[in-house]
């Protein structure tokens, strides 16, 4: 969903230790320092030598500048809209670190802008199973609640992260990798709830055949419903647009009038 696969495996500059592998987004600055602090050897993860007590604050404060980085890159990239439009200058600004810094960990822009988006897909996933998990209505075998919900876990995700959507569909035209992380995270995320709402639309006992069709109608519905998000967040065509608050019942409605599904 764009909701984002899990992160892929890329290769970020560590000056500690040669590498670091990058991979899960925080939702808030705190999660950012977890993550940077996990993701890179600490002195309590390395035999014990005399350097160490001195060493060991300089990583702290890089593992605190890797996180700030990521934070403001993200910030930034939401504000923006546009990778052409994204400053290292003003990333590290905001951050509070320096344009070495930056260099010491990304190659470039690009890598830079990979290892945010690869965050947030990694974020959306993470939400949707928390939501699969602890919210009722998934439980309910109530086809209805089941399509409005999923609905609106799809606008919020796009709501969240419009910015950051737009940026990777204007260079998608450029790299096509960069829009295929987010919608090979998008077959994740069906994975996940297209099982549910068949369950709930078809017995478990139902003929085969039956599941297979539905399957496919529920697919092509939420086809139709992510076009119109995607074209909203690219074009903002009209009359609906993304922050509107007749978006959500309107593509509920649509849903399950696509699903043969009574309105609500």
């Amino acid at each position: 969903m764009p909701l984002t696969t899990a992160a892929r495996s890329r290769t970020i500059r560590n000056p500690d230790s040669g590498s670091m592998p990058a991979g899960i987004a925080p939702r808030d600055a705190t999660q950012y320092r977890q993550i940077a602090a996990t993701r890179m050897p600490t002195a309590q993860r390395r035999p014990r030598e005399p350097l160490q007590t001195t060493s060991a604050p300089l990583q702290t404060r890089s593992q605190l500048g890797f996180a700030k980085m990521l934070e403001a890159g993200r910030a930034l990239i939401e504000e923006n809209g546009n990778l052409d439009d994204l400053s290292i200058t003003d990333i590290v600004e905001r951050a509070g670190t320096s344009i070495g810094a930056f260099y010491r960990r990304f190659d470039n822009k690009d890598t830079f802008f990979d290892v945010v988006q690869d965050g947030v897909i990694a974020e959306g996933l993470d939400n949707v199973r928390e939501a699969l998990t602890s919210d009722a209505v998934w439980q309910s075998n109530e086809a209805g609640a089941i399509a409005d919900a999923t609905i609106q876990l799809y606008l919020r995700a796009f709501r969240r992260n419009r910015g950051l959507y737009h940026a990777s569909l204007l260079r998608a035209s450029q790299r096509k990798s960069t829009w295929d992380a987010i919608r090979h995270s998008n077959d994740e995320v069906q994975a996940l709830i297209v099982p549910k709402l068949v369950d709930a639309l078809v017995p478990g006992t139902g003929p085969k055949a039956a599941r297979a069709a539905l399957e496919f109608e529920v697919l092509a519905a939420l086809q139709l419903m992510l076009g119109m998000l995607v074209n909203s967040v690219l074009n903002d065509p009209g009359p609906l647009s993304l922050t509107s608050r007749r978006l959500a019942p309107y593509l509920q409605r649509q849903f399950r009038r696509c699903l043969d599904l009574p309105a609500a």
